[in-house]
């Protein structure tokens, strides 16, 4: 017979060798799955030029679904779908063909790599990829980005407000808080204004030119707009009614009729042939700036500070729902095919909406983005397949439409009040707080 301590003293033996066992047991458990993943990395690393292909080539083909149908929100690598390592070994060759999205993903998370070092990576076969930075800046997924300085000129006597590529010549406008509207022959090389518009006896608060390229507008913190002839640099019309300066101003049914938005809460239609407003539009909110969505400028889109876009039909004379973002709108401006709108909110960010569905699909920031002033203005660039805009600390921050920022442009010393992008060439214009234009390039 055992007595009770003899029984609890054989009971702790067996528990103390049933522990040993299952360390043990854990111990080659452990040596297994390391020779395991040793022999998955392997085959991954061997590996890694097909996957940086068939990445390539998927990358591109998102982007390309991207700019018809833009993903609802900015991808991270944090989003990134698992595959067990286990399906890289056994089960016969994998062939290139094998590799889809998910597996890239699986291998990427199998041997411990983030996108960033993905694209760092040196290849087996000694070839050495550029750094992801290198490849956002050179466009590597789309047309390259303009990151060389082409010209830099003194554009006003003191702060530039506004900035405005011509749809035909290579020639870009300027308005500042010193009343004039300036025209540079970007194409000559000129540091020499093409032409000086005067009429205005305030700053000027926005600049743009018809479809034909042939009148500029310009509008005005002295309650006008005006509208100048190119070739001759005549001013040709003064449109004055409202009671608070003049943010914005887009032509509609050209050459005809203009629309003009406003800080006393109107959007004012003038009909140019007798130089008169025939329609007021209470919004009920200061106008920041304001878009039509073709030549006959069926419907107007407005930007506001109540963080309202609205959307007014000229033809049924009705206003559509309203759109509401999370602060002030600083500006607004239409991709060629008038289906997106980039809005850049006083919260810093930049918003793409889908117009088809009335949404906000993307928002665009980063942690050192910081919209520069009330009317600080964004730009697409001509295929709409990028977004730019100036920020507070002198950058210029550019990003693609399917989510991640490409870019910075340096050059500016001062906050960057507004971007514009040539619709003919892949060149950026921009002016800020200082006196300063700079015209960027990718040649």
């Amino acid at each position: 017979m055992f007595t009770i301590d003899q029984r609890t003293k054989k009971f702790g033996s067996m528990k103390d060798e049933n522990r040993c066992l299952v360390e043990r047991l854990m111990r080659h458990k452990s040596k297994d799955a390391d020779k395991l993943n040793e022999e998955n990395e392997s085959i991954i690393r061997k590996r890694l030029p097909s996957i940086f292909r068939k990445r390539s080539a998927k990358l591109k083909r998102d982007l390309e679904d991207a700019v018809r149908e833009p993903s609802n929100s900015a991808p991270t690598s944090g989003n990134r779908n698992s595959t067990s390592p286990a399906q890289f070994v056994g089960g016969g060759m994998i062939t290139d063909d094998d590799f889809d999205e998910a597996t890239i993903n699986g291998a990427m998370e199998a041997i411990g790599i983030d996108d960033t070092e993905y694209f760092n990576a040196r290849f087996t076969a000694g070839e050495l990829r550029p750094s992801l930075d290198a490849l956002k800046a050179s466009g590597y997924l789309g047309q390259a980005n303009p990151t060389k300085i082409l010209m830099k000129f003194e554009a006003h006597e003191n702060e530039s407000h506004a900035v405005r590529w011509s749809p035909v010549e290579r020639m870009v406008a300027t308005g500042g808080a010193d009343r004039k509207v300036k025209l540079w022959d970007i194409g000559k090389n000129s540091t020499e204004p093409r032409a000086v518009l005067s009429g205005s006896s305030a700053g000027i608060n926005s600049v743009d030119f018809d479809s034909t390229g042939a009148y500029i507008l310009g509008t005005s913190n002295d309650y006008g707009a005006r509208v100048w002839t190119v070739m001759d640099n005549r001013l040709r019309h003064t449109l004055t009614g409202h009671s608070g300066k003049v943010m914005a101003a887009k032509y509609v049914q050209e050459p005809i009729k203009v629309v003009t938005g406003s800080h006393d809460r109107t959007l004012k239609i003038w009909d140019l042939r007798s130089i008169a407003c025939i329609e007021t539009k209470f919004a009920g909110s200061s106008c920041n700036d304001l878009v039509t969505t073709d030549s006959l400028g069926s419907t107007i889109i407005s930007g506001h500070y109540d963080k309202k876009i609205r959307f007014w039909d000229i033809r049924t004379e009705k206003q559509a729902d309203d759109v509401l973002m999370p602060a002030k709108i600083t500006s607004l401006d239409l991709s060629k095919d008038c289906n997106y709108l980039i809005c850049s909110v006083r919260d810093d960010t930049i918003k793409l909406l889908d117009l088809r569905k009335n949404q906000v699909i993307s928002t665009f920031t980063n942690e050192h983005f910081k919209i520069s002033c009330d009317f600080a203005r964004a730009s697409f660039n001509s295929n709409g397949l990028k977004i730019a805009c100036g920020s507070a600390d002198g950058a210029i921050y550019i990003w693609n439409v399917n989510g991640f920022l490409e870019t910075t442009l340096k050059g500016h010393s001062t906050a960057v009040n507004a971007v514009s992008w040539s619709p003919n060439h892949n060149e950026l214009a921009s002016v800020g707080k200082s006196k300063r234009c700079i015209i960027y390039s990718d040649s």
